[in-house]
Order: C-alpha cells, then sequence, then structure tokens
C-alpha cells in the first residue's frame, strides 16, 4: 500500500528542478504554488449553472460554498439548499439574488481564490477499467477521490472494489454513467470538480 505523502514527493521534486511539470500529470507546479495570482482566469471559463442541473460544476461549487461554512453536502444537484446558499452568497457580495450562477458569482466564489487552489494539470490518458493493474497512474485518481472527498488514506496499484464505489458514487452525483471506468468524460470531471472546489492546494 502506498500512502500519500507521495504527493509531497512529487512537488519536492519539481521544485528543486528534477522532474518536469509534463512527468506529473495533475500535479501542481512550484510556479503556482508560489503565483500571488488569484483564480479570476480559471473562473471565466466557468459555464453558468442554474436550479436543476446536475454537473461537476455543481458540486464542485457545493463543495466550495461547503467550505465557506455553508451546509452543502455535495450532491451535484443544484436543489433547494443550494439555491438558498446560492441566493445567500449573491446577496453576501452585492450580486442580484437570482440563483443563477454566472460570471459575477463565479469570480466572487472561485476568481478570488490563489491561483494554486484552482490549478491542475491535465488528467492522465489512462483509462481505467474495473480490476486493472496501474501502477503509474493510481495516485492521481486517489488524489481527486481524497480532495473532493476530504479523505485521505493509503492506496495501492489495483483498481479495487473500495475504489471503484467511490468513482461510481462520483459519477452518479455529476449525471455520469455509473460504470466505474475512468475515461476522458470522468478524468475531466473528477479534475473540474475540485478546481472548482479550490482543492488543488500545494
Amino acid at each position: 500500500m502506498r500512502k500519500f505523502a507521495a504527493r509531497g514527493l512529487v512537488m519536492a521534486m519539481l521544485a528543486l528542478g528534477t522532474i518536469g511539470v509534463s512527468s506529473t500529470v495533475g500535479a501542481t507546479p512550484a510556479s503556482a504554488c508560489s503565483s500571488q495570482e488569484n483564480s479570476s482566469a480559471f473562473a471565466a471559463t466557468l459555464p453558468q449553472v442554474n436550479q436543476g442541473d446536475r454537473s461537476a460544476e455543481v458540486r464542485g461549487m457545493q463543495l466550495a460554498l461547503k467550505d465557506k461554512g455553508y451546509g452543502l453536502t455535495g450532491t451535484g444537484f443544484y436543489g433547494d439548499n443550494t439555491l438558498a446558499a446560492v441566493k445567500d452568497f449573491q446577496r453576501e457580495h452585492g450580486i442580484k439574488d437570482s440563483g443563477i450562477v454566472g460570471s459575477k458569482t463565479w469570480q466572487a466564489l472561485v476568481g478570488r481564490m490563489p491561483q494554486h487552489q484552482t490549478y491542475a494539470g491535465e488528467p492522465p490518458a489512462t483509462v481505467f477499467q474495473p480490476g486493472g493493474h496501474y501502477p503509474e497512474d493510481m495516485f492521481f485518481l486517489h488524489n481527486a477521490l481524497n480532495r473532493i472527498n476530504g479523505s485521505t488514506g493509503e492506496y495501492g496499484d489495483t483498481y479495487d472494489a473500495g475504489t471503484q464505489a467511490k468513482v461510481r458514487e462520483f459519477q452518479r452525483t455529476v449525471g455520469l454513467p455509473e460504470d466505474a471506468v475512468v475515461n476522458a468524460p470522468t478524468w475531466r470531471a473528477l479534475y473540474t470538480t475540485f478546481r472548482v472546489a479550490g482543492r488543488s492546494g500545494c
């Protein structure tokens, strides 16, 4: 089993220049960690979301609001509780409390975060099949799931039943097929969720 201290080793190697960013797909480079920039450019890329939507952006938004003290759990569905939280957040920031999450709301919620909280490289191109053995890329899957779920722990090289269950749960919440196959749409959704939530970090 491997521990998540492995990420610290990756970041240390990046800082020392012993490996390149391209070698650590999904890691936050040292330049982003030390940057004084905010996340306004990333926030500008986010789509409008409305009540009734289900998506990675919605789940990330819910987690970002949760981290600000709102009582949301990150269901991925924009329901009544999320609407109330969004409207309250909008009022607090001088935005019309329509519940529509457009550019002004994204900038207030995500754009003001330090860049290192929302930056991530490209996810792996590897497609994970249930039961497969992925020693090179398993870190990135567990890293994404742990950032979204707020958990830590050990992990192995095999895509086991426990990890598959977490992936299925994630896929369900963001409206993807619950097949536990980690393909490009699932990778994108995972990375979008923790980036919008501001849980990239260094």
